[in-house]
Protein backbone atom coordinates (compact mmCIF):
# COMPACT_ATOMS: atom_id res chain seq x y z
CA UNK A 1 0.00 0.00 0.00
CA UNK A 2 0.96 3.27 -0.36
CA UNK A 3 1.52 7.06 0.34
CA UNK A 4 2.18 8.40 -3.30
CA UNK A 5 4.96 8.70 -5.36
CA UNK A 6 7.57 10.90 -3.91
CA UNK A 7 11.58 10.05 -3.92
CA UNK A 8 13.85 11.19 -1.06
CA UNK A 9 16.04 14.16 -2.02
CA UNK A 10 18.64 11.54 -1.81
CA UNK A 11 17.16 9.37 -4.71
CA UNK A 12 16.24 12.20 -7.15
CA UNK A 13 19.31 12.89 -8.34
CA UNK A 14 21.00 9.17 -8.22
CA UNK A 15 20.78 6.14 -10.25
CA UNK A 16 17.93 4.53 -7.83
CA UNK A 17 15.73 7.02 -9.07
CA UNK A 18 16.16 5.00 -12.38
CA UNK A 19 14.14 5.99 -16.00
CA UNK A 20 10.90 6.43 -12.73
CA UNK A 21 11.71 9.11 -11.33
CA UNK A 22 11.04 11.78 -13.96
CA UNK A 23 8.05 9.79 -14.90
CA UNK A 24 6.42 9.54 -12.18
CA UNK A 25 7.60 11.76 -9.33
CA UNK A 26 5.25 14.32 -8.27
CA UNK A 27 6.28 18.03 -7.02
CA UNK A 28 5.86 18.98 -3.71
CA UNK A 29 2.23 21.05 -2.65
CA UNK A 30 2.94 21.24 1.08
CA UNK A 31 -0.31 19.87 0.97
CA UNK A 32 -2.04 17.09 3.56
CA UNK A 33 -1.62 13.39 2.03
CA UNK A 34 -3.98 12.38 -0.46
CA UNK A 35 -4.92 9.39 0.93
CA UNK A 36 -4.72 9.75 5.03
CA UNK A 37 -3.28 6.34 6.74
CA UNK A 38 -6.22 4.56 8.41
CA UNK A 39 -4.76 3.23 11.72
CA UNK A 40 -7.79 0.56 11.45
CA UNK A 41 -6.49 -0.88 8.27
CA UNK A 42 -3.20 -1.41 9.12
CA UNK A 43 -2.05 1.18 6.69
CA UNK A 44 2.01 2.18 6.43
CA UNK A 45 2.05 4.23 2.88
CA UNK A 46 5.37 3.58 0.78
CA UNK A 47 6.86 6.36 -0.50
CA UNK A 48 10.28 5.52 -1.81
CA UNK A 49 10.16 5.10 -5.74
CA UNK A 50 12.95 3.40 -5.88
CA UNK A 51 11.65 0.39 -3.52
CA UNK A 52 8.24 0.60 -5.40
CA UNK A 53 10.04 0.03 -8.44
CA UNK A 54 12.69 -3.32 -7.14
CA UNK A 55 9.36 -4.50 -5.53
CA UNK A 56 7.26 -4.46 -9.32
CA UNK A 57 10.24 -5.85 -11.13
CA UNK A 58 9.94 -9.46 -9.65
CA UNK A 59 6.92 -10.12 -11.34
CA UNK A 60 7.36 -12.04 -14.08
CA UNK A 61 6.25 -10.37 -17.91
CA UNK A 62 4.52 -13.81 -18.71
CA UNK A 63 1.94 -13.61 -15.93
CA UNK A 64 -1.43 -13.15 -17.64
CA UNK A 65 -3.07 -12.13 -14.30
CA UNK A 66 -1.84 -9.56 -11.63
CA UNK A 67 -3.21 -8.86 -8.55
CA UNK A 68 -2.52 -6.11 -6.42
CA UNK A 69 -3.44 -5.96 -2.95
CA UNK A 70 -3.85 -2.42 -1.16
CA UNK A 71 -2.54 -0.27 -3.70
CA UNK A 72 -3.23 3.19 -1.66
CA UNK A 73 -2.26 5.79 -3.69
CA UNK A 74 -0.56 4.04 -5.94
CA UNK A 75 3.43 3.89 -5.65
CA UNK A 76 3.80 0.25 -6.66
CA UNK A 77 0.55 0.39 -9.17
CA UNK A 78 1.92 2.73 -10.98
CA UNK A 79 5.19 0.72 -12.24
CA UNK A 80 2.59 -2.21 -12.34
CA UNK A 81 0.29 -0.96 -15.21
CA UNK A 82 2.73 0.52 -16.75
CA UNK A 83 4.19 -2.46 -17.49
CA UNK A 84 0.64 -4.77 -17.35
CA UNK A 85 -1.75 -2.27 -18.46
CA UNK A 86 -5.20 -4.02 -18.17
CA UNK A 87 -3.81 -7.38 -17.43
CA UNK A 88 -3.43 -5.82 -13.77
CA UNK A 89 -6.43 -5.86 -10.87
CA UNK A 90 -6.16 -3.88 -7.99
CA UNK A 91 -8.49 -4.89 -4.50
CA UNK A 92 -8.71 -2.18 -2.02
CA UNK A 93 -10.77 -1.61 0.84
CA UNK A 94 -10.23 1.95 1.38
CA UNK A 95 -13.10 4.11 0.08
CA UNK A 96 -10.63 7.67 0.05
CA UNK A 97 -8.25 5.56 -1.92
CA UNK A 98 -10.10 4.14 -4.37
CA UNK A 99 -11.39 7.78 -4.81
CA UNK A 100 -8.13 9.46 -5.45
CA UNK A 101 -7.05 6.18 -7.65
CA UNK A 102 -10.00 7.05 -9.76
CA UNK A 103 -9.01 10.43 -10.30
CA UNK A 104 -5.48 9.70 -11.45
CA UNK A 105 -4.75 10.20 -15.34
CA UNK A 106 -2.23 7.57 -15.53
CA UNK A 107 -4.35 5.04 -13.90
CA UNK A 108 -7.31 5.58 -16.84
CA UNK A 109 -8.73 2.11 -17.78
CA UNK A 110 -7.47 0.53 -14.74
CA UNK A 111 -9.41 -1.90 -12.70
CA UNK A 112 -10.21 -1.63 -9.06
CA UNK A 113 -12.11 -3.89 -6.92
CA UNK A 114 -13.48 -2.73 -3.67
CA UNK A 115 -14.01 -4.90 -0.96
CA UNK A 116 -12.17 -6.94 1.95
CA UNK A 117 -9.92 -9.61 0.03
CA UNK A 118 -9.71 -11.69 3.09
CA UNK A 119 -13.57 -12.37 2.48
CA UNK A 120 -13.54 -12.27 -1.66
CA UNK A 121 -14.80 -15.06 -3.47
CA UNK A 122 -12.30 -16.82 -5.53
CA UNK A 123 -14.13 -15.47 -8.64
CA UNK A 124 -13.95 -11.98 -7.36
CA UNK A 125 -9.89 -12.09 -7.82
CA UNK A 126 -8.92 -15.35 -9.54
CA UNK A 127 -8.56 -16.07 -13.32
CA UNK A 128 -10.02 -19.85 -14.36
CA UNK A 129 -8.67 -22.27 -16.98
CA UNK A 130 -4.77 -22.28 -16.29
CA UNK A 131 -3.75 -18.90 -17.41
CA UNK A 132 -0.70 -17.42 -15.24
CA UNK A 133 -1.43 -15.52 -12.38
CA UNK A 134 0.67 -13.34 -9.43
CA UNK A 135 -0.44 -11.56 -6.22
CA UNK A 136 1.81 -8.77 -5.43
CA UNK A 137 1.27 -5.86 -2.48
CA UNK A 138 2.60 -4.38 0.54
CA UNK A 139 0.48 -6.07 2.80
CA UNK A 140 -1.05 -4.76 6.36
CA UNK A 141 1.35 -6.05 8.44
CA UNK A 142 -2.36 -7.34 10.70
CA UNK A 143 -3.78 -9.48 7.75
CA UNK A 144 -0.47 -10.24 5.81
CA UNK A 145 -0.63 -14.10 7.41
CA UNK A 146 -3.65 -14.54 6.57
CA UNK A 147 -3.22 -13.51 2.98
CA UNK A 148 -0.92 -16.37 2.65
CA UNK A 149 -3.33 -18.63 4.34
CA UNK A 150 -6.13 -17.47 1.67
CA UNK A 151 -3.54 -18.17 -1.64
CA UNK A 152 -2.93 -21.59 -0.27
CA UNK A 153 -6.58 -22.49 0.27
CA UNK A 154 -7.47 -20.91 -3.08
CA UNK A 155 -6.51 -24.39 -4.95
CA UNK A 156 -2.82 -23.33 -6.13
CA UNK A 157 -3.71 -20.82 -8.72
CA UNK A 158 -1.80 -18.06 -8.00
CA UNK A 159 1.94 -19.09 -9.73
CA UNK A 160 3.96 -16.28 -8.56
CA UNK A 161 3.56 -14.24 -5.48
CA UNK A 162 5.51 -11.40 -3.56
CA UNK A 163 5.18 -8.46 -1.51
CA UNK A 164 6.36 -6.63 1.49
CA UNK A 165 5.51 -7.88 4.87
CA UNK A 166 6.92 -7.18 8.45
CA UNK A 167 10.52 -8.49 8.54
CA UNK A 168 10.20 -11.20 11.36
CA UNK A 169 6.98 -12.77 9.35
CA UNK A 170 8.88 -12.08 6.13
CA UNK A 171 12.17 -14.54 7.75
CA UNK A 172 9.47 -16.72 8.84
CA UNK A 173 7.80 -17.48 5.80
CA UNK A 174 11.31 -17.91 4.32
CA UNK A 175 13.09 -20.02 7.07
CA UNK A 176 14.79 -23.54 6.62
CA UNK A 177 14.25 -26.00 9.60
CA UNK A 178 16.15 -25.98 12.20
CA UNK A 179 15.77 -22.29 12.48
CA UNK A 180 14.30 -20.44 15.14
CA UNK A 181 11.81 -18.73 12.50
CA UNK A 182 10.81 -22.36 10.90
CA UNK A 183 6.85 -22.70 11.96
CA UNK A 184 3.67 -23.39 10.31
CA UNK A 185 3.25 -21.01 8.10
CA UNK A 186 6.72 -21.33 6.70
CA UNK A 187 5.97 -25.45 6.10
CA UNK A 188 3.00 -25.18 4.54
CA UNK A 189 4.25 -22.23 1.93
CA UNK A 190 7.01 -24.06 1.19
CA UNK A 191 5.68 -27.39 0.40
CA UNK A 192 3.87 -25.57 -2.02
CA UNK A 193 6.36 -22.53 -2.99
CA UNK A 194 9.60 -21.71 -3.17
CA UNK A 195 10.49 -18.93 -1.82
CA UNK A 196 13.39 -16.44 -1.20
CA UNK A 197 13.73 -13.20 0.91
CA UNK A 198 14.48 -10.55 -1.33
CA UNK A 199 15.49 -7.48 0.62
CA UNK A 200 14.71 -5.08 4.06
CA UNK A 201 13.33 -2.21 4.06
CA UNK A 202 14.02 0.12 7.05
CA UNK A 203 11.00 2.19 8.58
CA UNK A 204 11.51 5.90 7.26
CA UNK A 205 10.62 4.99 3.81
CA UNK A 206 6.68 4.30 5.08
CA UNK A 207 4.06 6.91 6.00
CA UNK A 208 3.84 6.37 8.96
CA UNK A 209 6.62 5.02 9.51
CA UNK A 210 5.91 1.44 11.63
CA UNK A 211 7.83 0.19 14.53
CA UNK A 212 9.47 -2.70 13.19
CA UNK A 213 11.63 -3.23 9.62
CA UNK A 214 10.23 -4.78 6.73
CA UNK A 215 11.22 -7.58 4.10
CA UNK A 216 10.44 -8.00 0.55
CA UNK A 217 10.00 -11.99 -0.78
CA UNK A 218 9.22 -13.90 -3.57
CA UNK A 219 7.48 -17.02 -3.83
CA UNK A 220 7.34 -19.48 -7.52
CA UNK A 221 4.65 -22.37 -7.18
CA UNK A 222 6.56 -25.49 -7.25
CA UNK A 223 6.27 -28.07 -10.28
CA UNK A 224 7.12 -30.89 -7.33
CA UNK A 225 3.56 -30.24 -5.98
CA UNK A 226 2.81 -32.69 -3.35
CA UNK A 227 0.60 -35.75 -3.78
CA UNK A 228 -0.93 -35.12 -0.06
CA UNK A 229 -3.97 -32.41 0.41
CA UNK A 230 -3.61 -29.71 1.91
CA UNK A 231 -5.80 -30.38 4.68
CA UNK A 232 -4.00 -33.08 5.95
CA UNK A 233 -0.64 -31.53 5.81
CA UNK A 234 -1.88 -28.38 7.94
CA UNK A 235 -3.36 -30.80 10.66
CA UNK A 236 0.01 -32.47 11.05
CA UNK A 237 2.15 -29.62 11.12
CA UNK A 238 -0.19 -27.49 13.27
CA UNK A 239 -0.45 -30.23 15.66
CA UNK A 240 3.51 -30.58 15.57
CA UNK A 241 3.97 -26.95 16.18
CA UNK A 242 1.23 -26.29 18.83
CA UNK A 243 4.00 -27.84 21.55
CA UNK A 244 7.51 -26.85 20.02
CA UNK A 245 9.18 -27.49 22.86
CA UNK A 246 7.96 -30.92 23.38
CA UNK A 247 9.41 -34.05 21.22
CA UNK A 248 7.22 -35.14 18.68
CA UNK A 249 6.18 -38.22 20.15
CA UNK A 250 4.65 -36.25 22.71
CA UNK A 251 3.35 -33.31 20.49
CA UNK A 252 1.61 -35.28 17.62
CA UNK A 253 0.24 -37.47 20.57
CA UNK A 254 -3.74 -35.79 19.51
CA UNK A 255 -3.25 -37.85 16.40
CA UNK A 256 -1.82 -40.98 17.29
CA UNK A 257 -4.24 -41.08 19.67
CA UNK A 258 -7.04 -40.41 17.24
CA UNK A 259 -5.54 -43.40 14.89
CA UNK A 260 -3.84 -46.14 16.17
CA UNK A 261 -2.07 -47.04 13.18
CA UNK A 262 -0.67 -43.53 12.69
CA UNK A 263 2.98 -44.54 13.46
CA UNK A 264 5.45 -41.72 13.74
CA UNK A 265 8.87 -42.85 11.88
CA UNK A 266 10.90 -44.22 14.81
CA UNK A 267 14.12 -41.87 13.83
CA UNK A 268 11.55 -39.20 14.58
CA UNK A 269 10.23 -39.45 17.69
CA UNK A 270 12.57 -37.73 19.79
CA UNK A 271 12.97 -34.87 17.60
CA UNK A 272 11.71 -31.31 17.86
CA UNK A 273 9.40 -29.80 15.29
CA UNK A 274 11.45 -27.28 14.01
CA UNK A 275 14.17 -30.11 13.08
CA UNK A 276 11.76 -32.03 10.63
CA UNK A 277 12.22 -30.20 6.48
CA UNK A 278 9.18 -29.30 4.38
CA UNK A 279 9.76 -32.82 2.91
CA UNK A 280 9.19 -34.75 6.37
CA UNK A 281 6.47 -33.32 6.97
CA UNK A 282 5.05 -33.99 3.74
CA UNK A 283 5.71 -37.79 4.31
CA UNK A 284 3.63 -37.49 7.90
CA UNK A 285 0.76 -36.07 5.59
CA UNK A 286 0.99 -38.98 3.25
CA UNK A 287 0.97 -41.75 6.54
CA UNK A 288 -1.55 -39.88 8.17
CA UNK A 289 -4.30 -39.69 5.16
CA UNK A 290 -3.09 -43.79 4.95
CA UNK A 291 -4.43 -44.31 8.10
CA UNK A 292 -7.95 -42.90 7.36
CA UNK A 293 -10.68 -45.12 7.17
Amino acid sequence: MSRGPQLSNSLQNSPRGGKWASKFEDKPTGKKPAVRPKKFLGQHFLNDLAIAERIASLVDDKMVHIIEIGPGTGILTRFLFDRFSTRLKCMEIDEEAIQYLHKQKWAEGMEIWKGDYLEAADSDWLLFGGQKQALIGNFPYNISTQIVFKILEAGLRIDQFAGMFQKEVALRLCAAEGNKDYGITSVLLQAYYTCNFEFTVNEHSFNPPPRVKSGVIQCRLRQDIPSCKYESLKVVVKTAFSQRRKTLGNALKPLTSARENFLIPEDWVSMRAEQLSVADYICLAKIWESTAT
